[in-house]
């Protein structure tokens, strides 16, 4: 069964390098940069920035790739679209593993991130990169180095052709979160379409987006959901961790 990794509201597919390379030799393992991110193109229209229209991307590749079933890998966002996918194309996902997500998710923990996202930096070097992320994140990731923290900006930033660097995504991205006063998101429904199929759920231990009592919840409603917590981490695991390396070898072998 393939694999399908979708990643989080300002990441791309470099995220998933790691997992697609160990993962790569068994199945096939599709990893696109969503809509705004990475190497997709901008849209002109930041309205378009949902996940509604995210899920239509998603099965319009997987048209073009003539694949018909997947185990979705969806990190926070990617995780929210991995559910919608359960109600939207309920014949194409046989699995999904959500990292760091569940059907609740408060607009307050996100501010940090939003933001971090409201002023895009304009930066002279990779060193500097690192600096700025570590000034955003500094506790939410087990890095210990600059070294380890620059290493981390090149996942999520990106040099222009004037040589300075700044986010790998569209400013635009930030319009739709601050367009909306919606204070809690609520998928329950979504989370409860994905009941028919197997369910792999990875918390950060020092998550404020999936906490203990939510995750338990989500355990209780799934008769076929496993659960794995990474020591030290915030939101949102890097995948890379040997909880998740485990846990999620064990949960696909059964696709």
């Amino acid at each position: 069964m393939p694999m399908l990794c979708l990643g989080g509201l300002t990441r791309n597919s470099k995220d998933f390098a790691g997992v697609a390379k160990f993962h790569s030799r068994r199945r096939r393992v599709i990893c696109p940069d969503t809509r705004g991110r990475g190497f997709s193109d901008y849209d002109s229209n930041w309205h378009n920035y949902d996940p509604s229209v995210y899920i239509g991307d998603v099965r319009h590749i997987l048209c073009a790739l003539g694949v018909h079933g997947v185990v979705v890998l969806g990190t926070s966002m990617g995780g929210l679209m991995g559910m919608g996918m359960a109600a939207a194309l309920p014949s194409v996902l046989k699995g999904l593993v959500l990292n760091d997500v569940g059907p609740i998710v408060r607009r307050k923990d996100l501010d940090v991130i939003v933001e971090y996202m409201k002023s895009p930096p304009v930066l002279a070097s990779w060193d500097e990169a690192g600096q700025h992320l570590k000034k955003w994140f500094d506790g939410v990731y087990p890095i210990a180095s600059d070294g380890g923290w620059t290493r981390a900006a090149r996942l999520s930033y990106v040099e222009r052709p004037d040589g300075t660097i700044t986010f790998d995504w569209d400013p635009d991205l930030v319009k739709p979160i601050l367009a909306d006063d919606t204070e809690t998101y609520d998928f329950w429904h979504l989370f409860k379409a994905c009941g028919r199929i197997p369910v792999l759920t990875v918390r950060g231990a020092e998550s404020n987006i999936l906490d203990v009592a939510q995750m338990n919840q989500m355990a209780a409603l799934h008769p076929n959901m496993q659960t794995v917590t990474v020591a030290g981490v915030g939101h949102a695991p890097g995948l890379a961790e040997p909880e998740s390396i485990e846990a999620l070898h064990e949960f696909l072998k059964q696709f």
